[in-house]
């Protein structure tokens, strides 16, 4: 009997000591990473571009950059009409339809030469002035066309033996002409080329 329970007593120690063993053998349970926070990114709101607006210029020293200028000047171009120039307004016989809504006229020429003349205007448009001038270039048969950005387009091409080339361009709250003595497809591209620099001038 005591044999007996020696050996059971050996059993258990062995049995305890073959546990140990394994347990000291297992891998320690890794703790479960957190996860570090994510930075929330907030997306700053992107202002709205202000709007250019109009401004009327005083006289015609101001409607063209200085490289048109520049370029008006190795053509012997002078700014001999229109306020400013240098016969003002008693250049013109009659008010341009631009000067009747209270706009500017401003002539380029060779002083002379008549033939080298180029009429830029710019006028302020409004409810009131608005359907008279496009009933007025409708009239005369000019192009109609309307651009990417809404504006309304008065056109003619023109030619090189007597038809001038002719662009009018009509937003919201002006009017801008340029009038070519010569045309043909060079002219009205240069035409179209000094409007759109003219309202770079007097959209701030």
């Amino acid at each position: 009997m005591f044999a007996h329970r020696l050996l059971t007593g050996s059993a258990v120690v062995a049995l305890v000591i073959a546990l140990s063993a394994c347990a000291a053998e297992e891998e320690p349970v890794a703790e479960p990473e957190t996860p570090e926070p994510v930075p929330t990114v907030v997306e700053s709101e992107t202002p709205e571009p202000t709007p250019l607006a109009f401004v009327m210029p005083s006289d015609c020293t101001t409607i063209l950059p200085q490289e048109r200028l520049d370029s008006f000047a190795e053509q012997n171009l002078e700014l001999l009409g229109g306020p400013g120039s240098v016969y003002g307004d008693d250049y013109f016989f009659d008010p341009t339809p631009e000067q009747f809504v209270g706009g500017i006229s401003c002539v380029y020429a060779e002083d002379g030469t008549d033939l080298s003349s180029l009429l830029v205007s710019v006028a302020p448009i409004t409810a009131a002035t608005r359907a008279g001038v496009v009933n007025d270039l409708a009239a005369q048969g000019l192009n109609e066309d309307t651009t990417d950005e809404g504006a309304v387009t008065y056109s003619q091409f023109g030619d090189e033996a007597a038809a001038p080339a002719i662009y009018n361009i009509i937003r919201d709250d002006s009017w801008i002409s340029v009038i070519s003595a010569f045309g043909g497809q060079v002219f009205y591209d240069e035409a179209v080329m000094i409007a759109d620099e003219v309202a770079g001038e007097v959209y701030q």
